[in-house]
């Protein structure tokens, strides 16, 4: 006679706290990955990861999604990539955008011919 095996499952919800802890790590961590893809930051992944994190957008977060976070708030913390982006964003703050550069010249010129 074959024994039949049951599983019960429980379904723990979210606390209101809880459930406004995982959406403001979601949102973060989309900010976060969003950023990395702007700044061409890991480019193998982060595209991947921001279409992940951004595809759970209006979606209610469950338990489970609550353990995802913790992942996906220490990925990128493994991968160096807080530093990374500090660095990108560094060089952009560093350098002189073009318009500036035009018009430093611009007026040095007009100086030169007055």
């Amino acid at each position: 006679m074959a024994s039949t095996t049951s599983f019960t499952f429980l379904v723990a919800e979210l606390s209101p706290e809880e459930l406004e802890d995982v959406l403001f790590k979601q949102a973060w961590i989309t900010y976060f990955w969003g950023r990395a893809k702007a700044h061409a930051v890991e480019e193998d992944i982060a595209e991947d990861r921001f279409q992940l994190w951004i595809s759970r957008v209006g979606q209610s977060p469950t338990l489970h999604d609550s353990v995802d976070v913790e992942r996906g708030l220490s990925e990128p913390r493994k991968l160096g990539i807080e530093q990374q982006l500090w660095e990108a964003s560094r060089k952009e703050t560093d350098q002189p955008s073009s318009a500036s550069v035009t018009n430093t010249k611009v007026a040095a010129e007009s100086d030169t011919h007055s």
